[in-house]
């Protein structure tokens, strides 16, 4: 049984969009090239300044993986409710790559370097888009012990943009995956196997304003527990997600399902 989940946005990380809507990558995803497909489900209720409300997404996820580099592809979909009032519509474009530095990766320790952007596809005037590129450089890390797997993260997150006509100006945005136009960002995750094919999933995220730019930035913190059913390359996860501090959401449930893939070489038989 392979012992990875795929990821998600943020997403989750994110998780793309990292923040409290992606997933981990897998630690040993680049061991084994393949190709990754899923899709991402999640349901969330909301309060700030001056909306509240709640929304559902639905994020086709495409992914590809080699020992070297692995991407990631995910354009969400929203159907927002804002006061009362409902908007449909797609999210930003999300992009992710993670590749491994080869010295700090042998045996058990896996980590290397990534990069995070989201682009500007989604409305930012109905609270589903930024309006502007954002760029998320990353240090990541993995330690796998087999029935146990501890993981990690720490980036930093900047939007491409002036701040005039910003729709950071009242705080981070958007409503669906809010970010502050700059920021530092941590996570860190755990998994343990309860089954051969059961593992629970524990983790937090975190991020916190930083330098002029932010006139209104607000810290947050996310816990997280969700459990993963993996067989073969079907993997299917639940999870449930509350804030501690900043208030993105008031709770937040996802649900991906994926399948993955293996683009190993055939060997030859021998003649």
């Amino acid at each position: 049984m392979r012992r990875a989940l795929i990821v998600a946005a943020a997403l989750l990380w994110a998780t793309p969009a990292r923040a409290e809507q992606c997933h981990g990558w897998s630690g040993t995803t680049w061991r084994n090239p393949g190709l990754s497909v899923g899709v991402r489900m999640d349901a969330a209720g909301y309060r700030n300044r001056s909306y509240e409300g709640d929304f559902e997404g639905l994020a086709p996820m495409l992914g590809y993986s080699h020992r070297r580099v692995s991407v990631q592809l995910t354009l969400p979909a929203y159907r927002l409710v804002r006061n009362g009032l409902a908007h449909v519509g797609i999210g930003d474009l999300a992009l992710a790559v993670r590749a491994p530095i080869p010295s700090w990766s042998h045996h058990h320790l896996t980590a290397g370097l990534g990069l995070g952007a989201t682009f500007p596809t989604g409305s930012a005037d109905a609270g589903l888009g930024m309006g502007h590129v954002m760029l998320m450089p990353e240090f990541w890390w993995l330690v796998d012990r087999g029935r146990v797997q501890f993981s990690g993260t720490a980036g930093f997150g900047r939007a491409l943009t002036r701040s005039g006509g910003d729709h950071h100006a009242h705080g981070p945005a958007p409503i669906v995956n809010p970010m502050n136009r700059s920021e530092v960002e941590a996570s860190l995750f755990s998994q343990v196997q309860l089954h051969r094919l059961l593992w629970l999933r524990l983790g937090v995220y975190g991020a916190m304003p930083v330098g002029n730019a932010n006139t209104n930035g607000v810290t947050r913190v996310i816990v997280s527990q969700g459990l993963t059913f993996a067989a073969r390359g079907f993997e299917l996860s639940v999870e449930l997600q509350a804030p501690l501090a900043g208030a993105p959401f008031l709770a937040r449930g996802v649900v991906q399902a994926g399948y993955r893939f293996d683009l190993r070489p055939r060997r030859r038989r021998p003649t």
